[in-house]
C-alpha cells in the first residue's frame, strides 16, 4: 500500500485543487489535497482491501479533512497528513460517506494520470 500512496503523492497538482487552495499561506505538496487523495486511495485499493476501509473526517479549523479508517482495528491512512504542522487527534474524527457514488471529476484526473504516468 506504500507503494500506491507515494504514486498518488507523487501526481498531486494543483490543477486538481480547489481555488480557496490555491494561494494557501504555508501551502505544502499535501496541502488542499485530502479529499481528492483519498478518495483516489480507496478507488485504487483491491476489493479485498477497500471493504475493510470508510472514508472518515475532521473538522481542522473550519475545514474538512479527509482520511481513510480501518474499519476493523480503526488503523488510520492519512496521505496528506503532511499538510499539517500539529498531530492530529483522529478519535474526534466521524465516518463519511465519499461526495459523490462514484469517482469525483477530480478523482477520475488524478486515476487517469497515475495509470498514463505508471501503466498500473
Amino acid at each position: 500500500m506504500m507503494d500506491l500512496i507515494k504514486i498518488i503523492v507523487d501526481n498531486l497538482s494543483d490543477d486538481l485543487l480547489k481555488p480557496k487552495y490555491r494561494m494557501s499561506p504555508n501551502k505544502n505538496k499535501y496541502t488542499g489535497h485530502c479529499y481528492v487523495a483519498t478518495e483516489t486511495l480507496y478507488y485504487l485499493l483491491p476489493d479485498k482491501d477497500k471493504s475493510n476501509y470508510t472514508p472518515a473526517i475532521l473538522k481542522i479549523n473550519g475545514d474538512t479533512h479527509w482520511f481513510l479508517k480501518n474499519k476493523i482495528n480503526k488503523t488510520i491512512i492519512d496521505i496528506t497528513q503532511n499538510q499539517y504542522s500539529h498531530v492530529l487527534d483522529y478519535h474526534t474524527s466521524r465516518n463519511a460517506a465519499f461526495l459523490t457514488k462514484n469517482p469525483s471529476k477530480r478523482t477520475l484526473i488524478l486515476i487517469n494520470r497515475i495509470y498514463e504516468n505508471t501503466g498500473i
